[in-house]
């Protein structure tokens, strides 16, 4: 399974994952027309009083102010996507997706479950996209979609069939780019603990600084790092992220516990 998150969009393409330019608002008004459109009769949810799981972490546990936008769900069946929102599910993996914060769209699944994993890891998308004072980056957003929903790399899905004792099911698992960034977060949980983690987080989304460095007891400029952007492919999904690779000094910081991670730190 993977999900995404888009921003809203621009007149370059139906779903574009760039910035809007002023100059193109009246093309954004009608694909918003659209957007309204295609999401006529779906589940309204305001962060403010919902009681889904990462939400109510968000809010009450990590203490980050909730949006005042409602955010829009509804569910579609894969061949009947309407034309404003189909370039999103052009990859077959993708089961989600999050657009401008404001809009989420999840494919039918027989499995009770999986819709609400997938609803749970879009929330977070919704959340922190809408509470950020500005845009943050593919990585932190993975991490957090993975990490405050299912924070598993394999799931299982299973219904019960029509014959006794019979169980039609499915497994899904995260890949190796979507596992990196749970594991970016397990490790600073583990690493730093998590009073400090949450207080660093919740910064995080306030501020849009998403730095780990200070949280590891770094300072932001260091001499010695080996600091290279790469591209990260996300599997089957199209996209592409710059992965911070800080090898120097966290390398040495992470030695003494014998550990190895490949960290987005920026």
């Amino acid at each position: 399974m993977v999900a995404l998150f888009l921003p809203l969009t621009s007149p370059n393409s139906a779903l574009a994952t760039q910035a809007v330019r002023p100059e193109n608002s009246a093309r954004i008004e009608t694909q918003g027309t659209a957007l309204e459109e295609a999401f006529a009769g779906s589940s309204l949810v305001d962060m403010r009083t919902s009681r889904a799981k990462p939400v109510v972490t968000l809010r009450d546990r990590y203490g980050i102010p909730p949006p005042s936008e409602t955010v829009r769900v509804k569910v579609f069946d894969r061949d009947k996507l309407p034309a404003s929102i189909q370039p999103a599910f052009a990859n077959k993996n993708v089961r989600g997706v999050t657009i401008g914060g404001r809009y989420i769209a999840i494919l039918r699944t027989d499995f009770a479950e999986e819709y609400h994993d997938i609803l749970d890891h879009e929330l977070v998308h919704a959340y922190i996209w809408l509470a950020a004072p500005k845009e943050l980056p593919f990585w932190f957003h993975e991490a957090s979609a993975v990490f405050f929903s299912t924070n598993k790399t394999v799931s299982f899905y299973g219904k019960s069939t029509d014959t006794p004792g019979e169980m039609r099911g499915k497994t899904t698992e995260l890949t190796d780019v979507y596992k990196q960034k749970l594991q970016n977060f397990r490790f600073l949980t583990e690493y730093v603990g998590e009073d400090k983690f949450r207080k660093w987080y919740a910064n995080a989304v306030m501020t849009g600084d998403v730095s780990a460095r200070p949280l590891l007891g770094l300072s932001e400029k260091l001499p010695d790092e080996d600091v290279k952007p790469r591209p990260f492919p996300v599997a089957g999904a199209g996209l592409a992220v710059g992965v911070v690779v800080l090898a120097g000094s966290v390398a040495m910081l992470l030695s003494r516990r014998k550990k190895k991670l490949v960290i987005d730190i920026e």
